[in-house]
């Protein structure tokens, strides 16, 4: 198998939506109406908890956090400043949280609860073959290489929303990601 075709696996995660819209959705919720943060829960669910799922590899750890980061961004939405998309600013929660998460378990992470991807492989044990070698692969990149990977490839940030939401420049996140790609691309070899 290819490297494009590993990193290339089908999601189920939500394009990006309109700023105006949450723009509108974020007004509301600052005016204290729990409907519109209802909604901007429902329009953000999938794509953090799939983050924290990803950088976490257990379900209920990923679903804890996901939960901590709604809380997190309800009560602090009127920090929000509109500087870059409401997905950016709750992916660096959802990042932190993370981060803080691994840290206080301090546990080797290893993607035994990794969710199905729906993968195009012709038999379910040709589909498990290739998933575990996958996440081997994953598994053999640093943390801040395969986070760069996991937002690019994955979730589909530019690099100017990875910039953002990891705090780097815009050059560091390119360099990062090309020896994520080289990385991954000898230890997805090696399988």
């Amino acid at each position: 198998m290819t490297t494009q075709a590993a990193l290339a696996l089908p999601h189920v995660l939500q394009r990006a939506v309109p700023r105006e819209a949450d723009a509108a959705l974020l007004l509301r919720c600052r005016a204290g109406e729990r409907a519109a943060f209802d909604l901007l829960l429902d329009r953000y669910r999938e794509r953090v908890l799939n983050l924290a799922f990803q950088l976490l590899r257990d379900r209920h750890a990923a679903e804890d956090v996901a939960q901590e980061v709604f809380v997190r961004a309800f009560a602090r939405i009127h920090e929000f400043r509109g500087e870059s998309a409401l997905f950016t600013w709750l992916y660096r929660i959802t990042l932190n949280e993370c981060r803080a998460r691994t840290r206080r378990a301090k546990a080797v992470l290893n993607f035994d609860d990794y969710a199905e991807r729906g993968d195009n492989a012709s038999t379910p044990e040709s589909a498990a073959l290739e998933k575990m070698a996958l996440e081997r692969a994953l598994d053999q990149l640093s943390e801040p290489l395969r986070i760069a990977l996991v937002l690019r490839e994955w979730h589909g940030l530019s690099y100017e929303e990875i910039a953002r939401v990891l705090k780097l420049p815009v050059g560091t996140v390119r360099s990062r990601l090309h020896q994520a790609r080289r990385n991954f691309q000898s230890f997805w070899e090696a399988e």
